[in-house]
């Protein structure tokens, strides 16, 4: 095939012995004979008309690369873009005139912030890359690109070039043949600083042209640390521009991942040498600018150095750009630590919607990592102990700016502690300690958040006690103040104040509408019809049910039905501890003057610091006769409100864990006290409280409820005791009902013992019958008397009835005993 380039001679010389052939110049000769004479329209013709004639790749790339330094010490900036994607040149060259850049040369190290250290090293550090020697001379001694700007502007005449007209002479002003002016001042002249920015302003878009175009092209044929740093210094590029949606895409460009190779192999370096080329190759050093290695990111899809450029966008106030930085990266703690800048006002950017939303999503996907998605952030490298001590520390920062999101992180659990693996014995002793390492840090949390503010505080303690089960009488203790100071809170209203008032007045003073008499109980004896208590209302709902239903739902409703709750269902370990705690509350409802407002509250006090009498009697005054019953049918071992009753109104306020706690405590409770009470033999048992309410309802002359606990209670009252109660002035059939229910009762008790003594007589009549024919057939075992001895009867003792029956036993063992029948006669 026929090589355009080839050297063919035109003129030939013989001599006697020889033959010269006169040549003509090498391309690379004719370019820097251009390139040298300033000829440079004339030298880019020249490459051109080679590359259509299909020259040599190798040595086009070198010319190209010459003709880039040439137009590049001249400020021909534009004209420079293609001569250095053609020549294939190494970016970091090109990037190491830029300031702004040069941090992309740096090798990213671990530490999150820049030291003086590492600034100082950065500017004395140099790095060394292999370029041709020819292209050495061609490259701007000038260490920036502004140095190369600023001494072409000393040469302008401010008389002769204007603003309007320096953008078009600007780049001919290397060759202009305007004198050099000696009037001072014309590197301020307006004239001057306007070419200055032009200039500048065509740099920076020939870098970016150029950065783009080579990390498209030759990206392939790069070793990954100058894939790194030419990304890097693009994304600075378009930082320092205010393109912020660049920056953004340059996170991860879409370059084909190849095996690296040697960074000391330079991309522009031939692969072998010609005799046209340069016979040698030097290496340029580079003074301002950073030592450059290979480096390894922890995400194998970045293409960018993230510290070194987190490090310039945080200078420049682009806080969107570095969110989405470190979100691709997957930095989680830098990532928030930016977020809470921007919501506590310590960073602006306007560009950021929602910071705090942004904050909760991403640690409320840290508590399942295998539901994260690359949305809120992609593939965090974090183990779980870095996990836990940031949810901890955002939930509870969280907390004291958004109650509900901060603790809905702290409440929803904290990923399973990692344990390491034991033997089967120590199985035990880890989880101990993990449970009690887990209180630890609840506690730890409680008080971080007290510091912050009391409503996320008093919310975390409920769920500890009520939602985790927590059982520590401190923090119980703490939550029936809380319960109550909230109580005393909602009271402060003066509507509140007077809607309960209503509800007590409204409960005491209203009676029921409807009227059932008791059913008829006929006697299977007489025939006759017994007596029946008429006209007596069935007893009305109790207090706190009423309340539940006829109140509006508010936070006030439930305030009052939690204390009421805590109250009843706290268990304190120290007696005197729950006494002090109950007279201080009772205390502020006494002050308050809130004794018939909360009169059920009231109760509830009375049943831990008073005597039972004090609780009936408080709650007949409010008229809650069935609590009351309740209570003393159960001896008080239940408390004022069963569990039945405070879990349906918890359930009604919709608070199930709340009504879950009060059953489970409330159980809890009835155990200890009746511990405490086998113990010590005291209390009195149903039969006597149920006497003392019948005591308390006939001091009110109340003859209704007199008669509806006589009715239900019938089983577990005496008739001579309820007698000697009721007043002689009272009428009969207020206590006709008791009477004929206990008598009835007594008559069927007399009646089964009757029916169980004919039962056993019968069985045991059946079982002599059955056993009469197997002693039949056995006979009779005769037995001799055994003589005294000698001595007088100081022989031993023989049991004879011991004998008798091993005697009887073994012979009833034996199958072929012969046994006389012995008969005696009738007369003697």
């Amino acid at each position: 095939m026929h090589n355009a380039l080839r050297l063919r001679p035109s003129v030939l010389l013989f001599g006697q012995s020889s033959i010269h052939a006169l040549l003509p110049s090498t391309l690379t000769a004719q370019v820097e004979s251009l390139l040298e004479n300033g000829k440079i329209a004339d030298a880019q013709a020249l490459l051109d008309k080679a590359e259509t004639q299909g020259g040599q790749l190798e040595v086009l790339q070198y010319l190209h690369q010459c003709t880039a330094f040439k137009l590049f010490g001249q400020t021909r900036f534009r004209d420079a873009t293609q001569h250095f994607v053609k020549g294939a040149s190494d970016p970091r060259i090109l990037i190491s005139y830029f300031e702004e850049l040069r941090p992309a040369l740096c090798e990213e190290t671990s530490s999150p912030e820049p030291t003086q250290t590492d600034a100082d090293s950065t500017r004395s550090d140099s790095m060394e890359i292999e370029v041709y020697a020819g292209v050495q001379k061609y490259m701007p001694s000038e260490t920036s690109v502004d140095d190369i700007i600023r001494n072409y502007s000393p040469y302008l005449r401010p008389q002769v070039l204007s603003e309007t007209d320096a953008a078009d002479n600007v780049q001919y002003a290397s060759t202009s043949s305007i004198p050099s002016s000696s009037v001072s001042g014309t590197r301020t002249h307006p004239a001057t600083v306007a070419m200055r920015d032009i200039l500048g302003t065509q740099a920076r878009e020939m870098v970016e042209a150029a950065l783009s175009a080579l990390l498209v092209e030759q990206a392939e044929f790069w070793a990954r640390d100058i894939v790194e740093v030419t990304a890097t210094a693009l994304a600075l590029h378009y930082a320092h521009s205010g393109d912020v949606p660049s920056p953004l895409s340059s996170f991860r460009p879409p370059l084909q991942s190849v095996p690296p190779r040697p960074p000391s192999r330079p991309p522009s370096r031939p692969t072998s040498s010609q005799l046209h080329l340069p016979p040698s190759e030097t290496s340029a050093s580079l003074s301002p600018s950073a030592r450059s290695a290979a480096h390894a990111l922890q995400q194998p899809t970045m293409t960018i150095r993230p510290r070194i450029l987190a490090r310039v966008l945080e200078t420049l106030n682009l806080w969107g750009p570095l969110i989405e930085l470190w979100r691709t990266v997957g930095d989680v703690g830098r990532l928030i630590n930016v977020l809470a800048g921007l919501v506590e006002g310590t960073y602006h950017d306007s560009s950021v919607s929602d910071p705090l939303g942004q904050m909760f999503a991403i640690l409320s996907s840290l508590q399942q990592p295998e539901r994260m998605v690359t949305d809120v952030v992609t593939d965090p490298a974090i183990g779980e102990a870095e996990r836990q001590s940031l949810i901890r520390k955002w939930g509870v920062w969280l907390a004291a700016r958004d109650v509900e999101r901060g603790l809905s992180l702290l409440m929803s659990g904290l990923p399973t502690r990692a344990q390491r693996p034991t033997v089967v014995g120590g199985r035990t002793k880890d989880k101990d300690l993990g449970k009690e390492q887990e209180k630890t840090d609840e506690l730890a949390v409680l008080a971080e958040l007290r510091k912050t503010g009391t409503t996320a505080a008093k919310k975390y303690l409920e769920w500890l006690i009520v939602g985790r089960g927590r059982e520590n009488s401190l923090l119980q203790c703490q939550l029936v103040e809380s319960c109550v100071e909230d109580l005393f809170e909602c009271l402060k209203d003066d509507t509140i104040a007077k809607l309960w008032r209503a509800k007590c007045v409204s409960y005491t003073s209203t009676t029921p509408t409807t009227s059932a008499p008791l059913s008829r109980v006929s006697s299977s004896d007489s025939g006759s019809q017994l007596p029946w208590a008429t006209n007596t209302p069935p007893p009305r709902p109790p207090f706190l049910s009423y309340f539940v239903s006829t109140t509006p739902d508010s936070r006030s409703k439930r305030a009052r039905i939690k204390a009421l709750l805590a109250l009843q269902a706290t268990l304190v370990s120290s007696e005197a501890e729950g006494e002090a705690l109950a007279k201080r509350v009772q205390e502020r409802i006494v002050e308050g003057g809130w004794e018939k407002v909360l009169g059920l509250e009231v109760a509830v006090l009375h049943s831990k610091l008073s005597e039972p009498s004090v609780v009936l009697r408080t709650l007949h005054s409010l008229r809650d006769s069935v609590t009351a019953e309740a209570y003393a049918s159960s001896a008080g071992v239940y408390g004022v409100i069963s569990p039945r009753a405070g879990a349906s109104a918890a359930e009604g306020c919709e608070l199930a864990d709340w009504a879950k706690w009060f059953v489970k405590a409330v159980e809890d409770r009835n155990l200890a006290v009746k511990r405490a009470k086998s113990a010590n033999l005291g209390g009195q048992p149903p039969s006597e409280m149920l006497k003392i309410l019948l005591q308390v309802y006939t001091e009110d002359g109340d003859i209704q409820q007199v008669s509806r606990l006589l009715s239900s209670q019938a089983h577990s009252l005496d008739i001579p005791d309820i007698v000697s109660l009721v007043p002689e002035s009272w009428p009969l059939h207020s206590i006709s009902s008791f009477l004929a229910r206990s008598l009835r009762r007594s008559v069927h008790i007399k009646h089964e013992g009757q029916i169980v003594k004919e039962i056993c007589a019968g069985q045991n009549l059946e079982v002599l019958q059955r056993s009469y024919f197997i002693l039949q057939q056995e006979g009779a075992t005769i037995e001799e008397a055994v003589e005294d001895s000698e001595d007088g009867g100081s022989g031993e003792h023989l049991d004879e009835k011991g004998e008798y029956v091993e005697k009887v036993a073994m012979h009833l063992g034996q199958g072929d005993v012969h046994v006389v029948d012995v008969e005696a006669d009738g007369g003697g």
